[in-house]
């Protein structure tokens, strides 16, 4: 019990520095397209979208297959994205991105050896982008992305579950979550809703990843009240299906308030497979998570 205390006293002074932190800057309110300089929207629900964020996630459900995930209280994330704009010509841009999200695992742990706190890298995600991105009016927008992504389980992870190359060398063999992927993405943005839909295909020739997947998603904003408070709040979802996963209903969503200078403060729940690393299709989970996203640009 202390130690979910003390987490939440944390939690509490550090998302209060960053809420005051927020406030300082005065650009014009739009959380879905929030960056200037990205002429495509945020998918903001988007458990794998190419954006910089905090988050603290307590799980609430688990089911895995053979291995200890089940034993982790809390999933922290630390994700940080680098966008970087290379052309731009009428209603094209061309970008570049760089992603990587780090998930850290917390669990009150009594033994023999240790009584207290422990934590671990229990996975790192990489990604690479390359952004084609065309403006077709006002209000909608289309990008085509190829990038690629790589997936490495934690050495504190990979040793509490005995998989190393001497006992687990069909393990290692091939690694489905390293793959090349062709991604198609259609934005729809007003006032007062944005909408996304996109399809993807795994281009990697020699992988024995299935190849489709499927999301859709959007924001509902700038909502006209006499309180600005409430005229800042903004909810959302996601959902994505993957034929590695048979399809099955992966969703995402929440509430947000965004600050003047558009980084967001966000409670979101998640239901459904591991939305990365190597057991995405072996561990199905939810969680509620509080969340910071903040933006990075060159």
């Amino acid at each position: 019990m202390n130690f979910f205390k003390n987490q939440l006293l944390f939690l509490v002074l550090f998302f209060s520095f960053l809420i005051s932190f927020g406030q300082n800057n005065s650009t014009d309110f739009e959380p879905f397209l929030s960056q200037g300089k990205r002429s495509f929207p945020f998918l903001l629900f988007s458990p794998t979208n190419n954006s910089s964020a905090f988050k603290a996630s307590p799980l609430t459900a688990e089911s895995t297959s053979g291995f200890q995930f089940n034993s982790y209280k809390v999933l922290v994330n630390l994700k940080a994205n680098v966008f970087k704009k290379i052309y731009t010509k009428n209603n094209y841009q061309l970008a570049i991105s760089g992603h990587i999200d780090n998930q850290f695992v917390f669990k009150k742990e009594t033994s023999n050896r240790f009584n207290g706190v422990t934590h671990s890298l229990f996975n790192t995600d990489y990604f690479i982008y390359l952004h084609n991105d065309f403006v077709l009016n006002n209000n909608q927008f289309l990008r085509v992305n190829l990038f690629h992504r790589s997936s490495h389980l934690g050495d504190d992870y990979l040793l509490k579950n005995d998989i190393s190359r001497a006992t687990n060398p069909d393990y290692w063999a091939e690694d489905p979550a390293n793959y090349e992927t062709l991604e198609v993405l259609y934005a729809y943005n007003k006032t007062k809703i944005g909408l996304y839909a996109g399809i993807s295909y795994i281009v990697r020739t020699d992988s024995n990843r299935k190849k489709l997947a499927f999301q859709t998603g959007g924001v509902f904003k700038n909502f006209e009240t006499k309180n600005d408070f409430l005229n800042r709040l903004f909810i959302g979802y996601d959902v994505r299906l993957l034929e590695n996963n048979d399809y099955n209903f992966n969703f995402n969503g929440g509430v947000g308030y965004a600050f003047k200078n558009n980084n967001s403060l966000r409670l979101e729940y998640y239901n459904g497979y591991l939305p990365y690393s190597r057991l995405e299709n072996e561990v199905k989970t939810s969680w509620i998570s509080l969340a910071f996203y903040y933006n990075l640009e060159l």
